[in-house]
């Protein structure tokens, strides 16, 4: 059975009801502006029929909203109907405007986007204001059931909304309305297991929920049951609910857990606010009441709010006044991310100031050249006894090679002639030189130990060779310069970018005045004969509300508007100009320049604080340098002089071997 055409709309004292564009879809159903001239609500439309049992319980929610209600949810306000006194087809509820879903707000990349000025008061308003809406929820006996991000919007001011309320748990004395929908992540352990939500839900399991919320709203986006698992095996968010393993808890070792990397944890807000998180995540909670209620909530984050302090380093930061530093500044310096805007300028530091000390620090310049070639070493003593061992070995050298020689030629005359056996007679010579040559004499052993000696003291040269040039050279310190440098110059090329906007803003400051003029001219106003009411209401449609938004194409487009109409709203549009004039003295806004400030500002403060941190680096670098060239200097010139004396020392044997 499909569902009847939407213009034959009725409401619940039968009035038609006729529906302008569609502003927005879901899976139940489709949302729609009411025209004409109706911006104050929107009209729900369900795509299927709905059973009896859920129009008996739009019915109870219409009946029984209030202006608490109202204040809070974008809360059913009456039916619709297919038909006069037809079947309930959808509900009119108020319009909500100027808001965004609450992960832009906890999520400080959404955040600077979505939420320019917030700092982290305006995160502890925001959960402030969410714990007032569910306790207006829970005050007139509705539970919300499905708590999630995508049910909650917020405001610039910190105004919490909630959405999809027709999904809300509804009960009376003999009938209880299910809400039949969850999300596994905001879901209470003792209901992680169900399959269809179709059970009775309390308030105690909504605090859970809140909790959640609240906890994501004050830990930068952290959820409570994400963390570092020290297990073999997976531990999804859900499984962490389902077994109380709240990884910023007191108890969070004894299960496993700890929180993730670049996170704060409880220490940054009172014991009071911490106490609750701790009842809300464990075991305790799974107790009738046994969660904190959104006015416990609302009692200690409105005490926080009023023992906050900023920070005397950066502006926009804000924290609890018991505490000694500033968690957020600890946070971003570790982590390298921007979590809060500044509305002041794009960067805190004067870099050309910044770069002086950078020239301050004086580079150690090469390394002081040590080699054992430059020592000159004379050969250790001999004892008498091994002198003329040594001796005696030279004489026996100089005889082996006299008779090697004469083996040679005695060898080359007999086998010139005929062979016979009288031919290895030339081999006698050789045979004794081997015999001299082989005679071990008494300075054998002193050679050995000389050469050890050598290649003991050549083998330490090496390494000590290696750790002077790494730990006391320059390398090191001249890498850091060159990555500093390229830093300032990311660090120049983005204030350019800056300022050339900004001198963009200002050439253009003319023209946007008058766009800002011309944006407060509203259709509304035109007079043009031919422009009826619901002509007006299909260009608000169209998206064209005001002067500013006028252009031919745009008119063109528009069903029932010819080119004679267009040309009429276009000489509209240019008298209205004609009456803009421009104010010098006002130049470019401050919220223009605020704009490219929250553009520009996530690009350059990582750069500045990498930039700040390299130059301490660099300092650091310095020091490390010029302390080992102390420390490693005397030790690397006794290695070279110790090489040179062993080789010294070896040299009298004439076979010294290779130095290096």
């Amino acid at each position: 059975m499909s569902q009847p055409p939407h213009h034959n709309l009725f409401d619940s004292r039968g009035n038609h009801v006729l529906l302008g564009k569609k502003v927005g879809s879901g899976g139940e159903g489709d949302v729609y502006e009411i025209a004409p001239h109706r911006m104050d609500v929107l009209a729900k439309i369900y795509h299927k029929p709905l059973t009896t049992e859920r129009q008996e319980k739009l019915r109870l929610m219409v009946s029984g909203c209030n202006d608490d209600l109202k204040e809070f949810a974008a809360w059913p306000l009456d039916l619709l109907h297919t038909g006069k006194n037809g079947p309930v087809c959808g509900f009119v509820m108020p319009r909500i405007t100027d808001c965004e879903p609450i992960h832009k707000v906890y999520g400080p990349s959404h955040r600077k986007e979505s939420f320019p000025n917030a700092d982290w008061k305006f995160l502890i308003r925001t959960a402030k204001n969410l714990a007032a809406a569910f306790y207006i929820i829970h005050k007139y006996g509705y539970v919300v059931g499905d708590v999630n991000e995508g049910n909650i919007l917020v405001t610039k001011k910190a105004c919490v909304r909630l959405i999809d309320c027709d999904s809300f748990q509804v009960q009376t004395r003999d009938k209880i309305y299910h809400c039949e929908v969850g999300v596994a992540q905001f879901t209470p352990p003792e209901l992680q297991k169900s399959r269809d939500f179709k059970m009775l839900r309390t308030q105690n399991h909504d605090n859970f929920g809140l909790a959640i919320l609240i906890f994501l709203l004050l830990f930068m986006g952290r959820h409570p049951f994400s963390g570092v698992y020290k297990g073999t095996d997976d531990m999804p968010i859900e499984r962490a609910i389902a077994e109380h393993r709240f990884a910023f808890g007191r108890s969070a070792a004894l299960k496993a857990m700890s929180p993730p990397p670049n996170s704060v944890g409880l220490s940054i807000v009172p014991g009071e606010v911490s106490s609750l998180f701790e009842q809300a995540f464990t075991e305790s909670g799974l107790q009738s009441w046994g969660r904190p209620s959104a006015n416990d909530w609302w009692n200690v984050l409105d005490a926080l709010e009023k023992r906050l302090k900023k920070c005397p380093t950066e502006s926009v930061h804000t924290y609890y006044t018991d505490l000694t530093a500033c968690p957020w500044c600890t946070l971003e310096n570790s982590s390298g991310i921007l979590l809060f805007l500044s509305s002041d300028t794009i960067t805190k530091i004067d870099v050309a100031a910044e770069w002086q000390k950078v020239l301050a620090i004086k580079p150690p310049g090469p390394i002081p050249e040590i080699s054992p070639r430059k020592y000159r070493c004379l050969p250790a003593p001999l004892t008498p006894e091994i002198a003329r061992a040594l001796r005696f070995r030279k004489v026996r050298q100089a005889a082996a090679a006299l008779l090697l020689a004469i083996s040679a030629g005695l060898t080359w005359w007999l086998w010139s002639g005929t062979y016979s056996t009288k031919d290895l007679a030339g081999l006698v010579p050789a045979a004794i030189a081997g015999i001299l040559l082989m005679y071990p004499g008494q300075d054998t052993a002193e050679k050995k130990r000389r050469k050890k000696e050598f290649e003991d003291a050549r083998y330490s040269w090496r390494l000590w060779e290696r750790k002077w040039k790494a730990e006391a050279g320059d390398a090191e310190f001249t890498a850091q310069l060159g990555a500093l440098t390229a830093l300032k110059g990311r660090y120049e090329a983005i204030e350019r970018k800056y300022k050339n906007a900004l001198g963009t803003l200002q050439h253009t400051s003319r023209e946007r005045q008058q766009k800002k003029f011309l944006e407060n001219c509203f259709i509304d106003t035109c007079t043009i004969p031919r422009l009826s009411e619901n002509r007006k209401a299909a260009l608000r449609s169209f998206g064209i509300e005001t002067a500013a938004d006028i252009a031919p194409y745009k008119i063109m487009s528009i069903p029932g508007f010819d080119s004679v109409l267009a040309n009429e709203l276009m000489n509209w549009r240019m008298q209205q100009e004609s009456w803009f004039i421009y104010d010098e003295k006002k130049g470019v806004s401050a919220s223009d320049v605020q704009g490219l400030i929250h553009t520009f500002q996530p690009k350059i403060r990582p750069v500045e604080r990498e930039l700040l941190i390299g130059i301490e680096k660099l300092h650091t670098i310095q020091q490390k340098i010029f302390k080992n060239r102390v420390k490693f200097q005397p030790v690397i010139e006794k290695s070279a002089r110790d090489l040179a004396q062993t080789h010294a020392n070896l040299s009298v044997f004439a076979l010294t071997g290779k130095l290096f």
